[in-house]
């Protein structure tokens, strides 16, 4: 048989390695795992062949020669059978073309860097679709030579099985080493914060591979309905071929308007769904924001964490990395209609399996980014005539219908869009093909749309479309001229409103909610002038028969100025609060919906003029103010452009932009933005003290509103100075007992003891007690708040026999008015078990710790955040009794169910493990530890699952009893815990930075050094480190907290003091937590002072 080599197919695998090697010398965000030690020298070696070209020949030729050998009995026994040695190399073809094609997919760079004696694996689906292109008689060959590339790349990939080996050993050979450098780092840690790439924490990240908790599968977004009788295409095989098979990470499809684009892209989700993929998700992609958008929801259905309110882009960027970490599986992500390819620059997800699927009419910019392009074009000349015979019921017609047919698919240029919508209207008015294709021809333009210049399509389209629209509603009018009317307002609400779609269920609300209003919409449907989503939850119309209504109805003025107002009155019906409290889940979705719309109707050119309506201007405010008070703030920031564009039609200083502005800053305020939150009341109060003067209630109102972002934001002194003016004037307005005095009483009070003014805070909680006893009872929702407040001011104040009767009392009046279950009562119940405790009365504190879970357990289930805080709560007291081995029992319970619920990752599940942790070393438990240090734990694993199998018996014995040691387990967690502390120090911000992030001038940082910010000195430069901030923002009472820092400390030890939780103070949290949770800075001060003097 005639010779051949193999010569070619070990140059493409030594490609292959560099191009991995590649992603370890420069990862793309959220791709490749961290890889450390010799595995990164290896790679960087191979890397290094790229230096010359006869160096990346040579080691090709020496991968060839072992493919050869291991290949060489497959060879023979093909020989043997007589197969011909051109179906032999048409498998080499396949698996060079494989290695190729490998190559160019960052998910599969991935998974090759992260677990190289996987690699088989992850190839498998790739295998099969190249084994498909070979002959039969020569399958075993492909086989073989697939199986002897998969075995080459384990060998020569850094950190596959036998590398691991080496890894181990080095391990155990440097345990005395690991002890002298727990030492190196106590004593040097500022000096060696700059040395320490190679941590351990990155380390347990790269391994364990934890990513966010999430539902089995995952349906989301709002796809368009597959149509009935859809006709296969000529793209669709390569289509599913490119996404189904997966050969394609991505896919674009390109085409004109109404060529069927998002018709193809439904049948691909259809199929995946069908299919049962695990996540299958629509992301309407009309710009950035709608992106970013997608990407939030989809992350909050992954399960992605949002406790601590991130920015919209955190979430979109926390999404991706839960994508790209995820297990491999098949998961689709439709990004729907991209007007412009640098919407998605940064967004689009990637990952073992995932599929990216983009609709768009832009042509270019798709080169060259790993898409595979898949143009959509028109209907063949057969299927248009087929569809307009079929669907009018003609099919067995004869010649001249067929010629009819031929004529009216010539006229619109075979586009999809209007042919479909030429045959539903000749088949509804039962016209002949032949009539139809008349009134095509004797309709004017005039009567149909002018063809824009640049358009694609014939000018017949914008007639066909014309006639679609006005014959369903002259059908309509036939059977009642009410129901015509209401559908003319829905389909003006349609074309104007967003182009994803528009909630059904307020179409539906139209007319009062009338049968009509159902009906109308029904009826236009079943006419195909607008379609339902697959989910039924929106309603949707194509994007050139919405331009078709808003160009026939634009020629009268008057006509469209009361399209844009009903298209404003439907907005400015829908109220979240109208829904049930109860059912948070529809008041949020309701006020969701309600910001896609203002979002998508700013950003649309057609829909600009929305913004000069009232009540459009009222939707705005309530979608502002109700998305944050629901929990989605970083929705209600997204309308920022909205507020800008009332700004723009309505004047600055209309009221209602007023209200709006001030709407935007209230979100900014919820989501942590306090820096954006101050400046844009600070504006909205000028321009109140301008429009309105100095005394109007609505400038105090803003008044009040700016000086509590002040308070928030860690500037107490300008909080108070504020309040004090604005209860001053209130007084004068209104007089002594006006509910809004005792509001703005409150308020000063509150800020009073934020700033640790508590002989100011107390004497105001107190007269508010008064007052509101006298005016609104004792037993008034807001009196019960006055008790509470002046109780946790005595508390805050130490006068602990002050604060007792007054939590007691709390209590015991919200369980006879409220009722045992009711939130409140919990509450109040938590604060007088918390203060007995802190009274040293821990008997009572643990009965009302334990009714308290009892209750929660019941009422709100094990899984809920507040059931697992009083378990902790109560684990707690427990310790401070001294009945520890109780204490560890519901520790241990707590941490179980939040590495469940929670995940290893969540800021509650380290608290929770520290708490067990600490309790374990307290009764000598140190061996149990192991387990639970985030560091011992994952790499007592990793070793176990990775390297243990690899090793002879005596290794394997000496590996699990040092695993086992529990000094070795203290020895490594210490070590954690250094690096730990040591790497905190270099995540420390210049004053520039801080600068930047705040918005304040580098000027002001400096001089909040030591007075409002912590910093301390590197060399001649302060450094602020970063867990005073939280998200972007200094933790509120830092101003208070920061003056008690005793001068003479080390940075070090200022962390280690700021961030340890002791479940004996601060209800088991660390000050930065409690801070961050809103708690009382006086009481961080407390502790840091008792520490000072210990």
């Amino acid at each position: 048989m005639v010779a051949f080599s193999l010569a070619r197919l070990g140059v493409r695998l030594a490609v292959f390695l560099l191009r991995v090697s590649d992603a370890i010398a420069a990862p793309s965000p959220g791709g490749v795992a961290t890889v450390i030690g010799e595995a990164r020298t290896g790679w960087r070696d191979i890397a290094a062949l790229r230096e010359r070209d006869d160096k990346v020949a040579s080691f090709g030729g020496q991968i060839a020669s072992r493919l050869e050998d291991k290949v060489a009995d497959a060879r023979r026994r093909c020989e043997k059978q007589g197969v011909d040695v051109g179906l032999l190399r048409s498998a080499v073809t396949e698996v060079e073309a494989l290695l190729k094609e490998l190559a160019g997919d960052d998910a599969v760079v991935v998974a090759a860097v992260r677990n190289p004696d996987s690699f088989g694996d992850v190839i498998r689906g790739r295998v099969q679709k190249r084994r498909r292109n070979v002959e039969e008689a020569a399958e075993p060959f492909f086989d073989a030579l697939v199986r002897a590339v998969t075995g080459e790349f384990v060998r020569l990939a850094p950190g596959s099985k036998d590398f691991q080996i080496g890894a181990l050993r080095q391990l155990l050979d440097g345990v005395d080493a690991i002890r002298d450098g727990i030492e190196e780092v106590k004593i040097g840690q500022e000096e060696q914060t700059a040395h320490l790439d190679g941590r351990f924490d990155r380390l347990e990240d790269a391994i364990s591979g934890s990513v966010p908790r999430r539902p089995s599968r995952i349906r989301l977004g709002s796809r368009p309905m597959e149509a009935a009788g859809f006709v296969e295409r000529r793209e669709q095989a390569e289509l599913f071929e490119a996404v189904l098979s997966g050969g394609s990470g991505r896919t674009v499809l390109t085409g004109m308007r109404g060529s069927g684009k998002s018709q193809l892209a439904t049948a691909v989700a259809a199929r995946c769904e069908k299919e049962d993929w695990p996540l299958v998700a629509w992301v309407p992609a009309g710009s950035r924001e709608a992106v970013l958008s997608g990407l939030v929801e989809l992350g909050r259905e992954l399960g992605i964490d949002v406790e601590d309110d991130p920015s919209r882009e955190v979430i979109a960027r926390r999404c991706l990395t839960a994508l790209a970490s995820a297990q491999g599986s098949n998961r689709l992500i439709v990004f729907d209609d991209v007007k412009n390819p640098d919407d998605l620059v940064g967004l689009v997800p990637r990952g073992e399996g995932v599929r990216v699927l983009v609709t768009t009419t832009r042509l270019a910019d798709w080169e060259g980014a790993g898409w595979v392009h898949v143009p959509v074009g028109v209907f063949e000349r057969e299927q248009s005539i087929g569809i307009l015979l079929d669907h009018t019921d003609q099919a067995d017609r004869g010649a001249a219908d067929a010629e009819a047919a031929d004529a009216i698919a010539g006229a619109l240029g075979d586009l999809p869009v209007a042919v479909v919508q030429a045959a539903a209207t000749a088949r509804r008015d039962r016209y002949t093909l032949a009539a139809y294709l008349d009134v095509l021809e004797r309709t004017t333009l005039e009567e149909g749309v002018r063809r824009r210049e640049g358009d694609e399509y014939s000018e017949a389209v914008g007639v066909a479309l014309w006639l679609a629209f006005q014959s369903a509603l002259e059908r309509i009018e036939e059977q009642s001229p009410h129901r015509e009317a209401i559908a003319r307002v829905q389909l003006g609400d349609l074309s104007v409103l967003a182009a994803s779609g528009v909630p059904a269920r307020w179409l539906e609300a139209l007319d009062g909610g009338s049968d009509d209003a159902r009906e109308a919409l029904s009826e236009l449907i079943e006419s195909s002038v607008c379609q339902l989503s697959e989910d039924r939850s929106k309603v949707m119309i194509h994007g050139l028969q919405g331009r078709v209504i808003r160009e026939e109805w634009r020629a009268e003025p008057e006509r469209w100025g009361r399209v844009e107002e009903e298209a404003a009155e439907l907005l400015g019906a829908v109220d979240a609060t109208a829904i049930p409290v109860s059912d948070s889940g529809r008041r949020r979705r309701e006020a969701l919906d309600l910001v896609e719309q203002l979002r998508a109707t700013a950003g649309q050119d057609h829909s600009k003029g929305l913004f000069s309506r009232p009540r459009t201007a009222d939707a705005l405010a309530h979608a502002l103010w109700h998305a944050a008070e629901l929990g989605s703030p970083q929705a209600a920031v997204s309308l920022s452009d909205a507020v800008h564009l009332l700004d723009e039609t309505l004047g600055p200083d209309d009221p209602r932009t007023l209200a709006a502005r001030g709407n935007l800053a209230v979100a900014y305020q919820s989501a942590g933005r306090l820096d954006q939150a101050v400046l844009l009341f600070e504006q909205v109060l000028a321009a109140h003290e301008h429009v309105l003067g100095p005394d109007h209630p609505g400038t105090l109102a803003a008044r009040n509103n700016l000086a509590g972002a002040y308070e928030s934001a860690g500037r107490p002194d300008e909080a108070i100075d504020l309040f004090e003016r604005t209860l001053e004037d209130r007084k004068r307005a209104l007089g002594e007992n006006h509910p809004d005095i005792l509001t703005l009483r409150n308020n000063l009070a509150f800020a009073y003891r934020s700033a640790g003014r508590l002989d100011k805070a107390i004497p105001l909680f107190k007269r508010n007690l008064e007052d509101r006893e006298h005016l609104l009872g004792s037993d008034h929702p807001d009196t019960l708040t006055s008790r509470n407040n002046l109780a946790g001011a005595y508390r805050s104040a130490g006068r602990l026999d002050k604060a007792i009767p007054l939590f007691k009392r709390n209590l015991e009046d919200r369980k006879r008015i409220l009722g045992p279950d009711h939130p409140d009562t919990l509450t109040s119940r938590d604060n007088l078990a918390s203060i007995y405790r802190s009274a040293g009365r821990l008997d009572e504190a643990i009965d009302l710790y334990e009714q308290n879970l009892t209750d929660r357990e019941r009422i709100l289930g094990l899984d809920h955040p507040h059931t697992l805080a009083s378990r902790n709560n109560f684990a707690n007291a427990y310790w401070s009794a001294g009945r520890l081995d109780q204490a560890i029992d519901l520790y241990e319970q707590n941490l179980t169910e939040t590495l469940r619920i929670l995940g290893p990752d969540h800021p509650n599940t380290r608290i929770f493990r520290d708490n067990l942790v600490a309790a374990y070393r307290a009764v000598g438990r140190s061996k149990d530890t192991k387990t639970l240090a985030p560091l011992s734990a994952s790499t007592a694993d990793f070793l176990a699952r990775t390297a243990l199998p690899g090793l002879d018996d005596d290794d394997a014995r000496e590996v699990r009893r040092i695993l086992e040691d529990p000094e070795y387990a203290e020895l490594v967690a210490a070590r954690h815990w250094a690096l730990v502390a040591a790497d905190n120090l270099t995540r420390s911000l210049s004053t520039r930075e801080v600068a930047d992030m705040t918005g304040r001038s580098p000027a002001a940082i400096a001089r909040s050094a030591g007075r409002s910010l912590y910093a301390y000195h590197l060399g001649r430069n302060l450094r602020f480190p970063t867990w005073q901030f939280d998200d972007g923002r200094p933790l509120p009472g830092l101003a208070t907290v920061v003056p008690a820092l005793r001068d003479g400390l080390t940075p070090t030890t200022v962390e280690a003091r700021m961030t340890s939780a002791d479940p004996e103070i601060l209800d088991g949290l660390s000050p930065v937590e409690w801070l961050a949770r809103g708690g009382d800075p006086t009481e961080v001060t407390r502790v840091l002072t008792e520490m000072d003097h210990r």
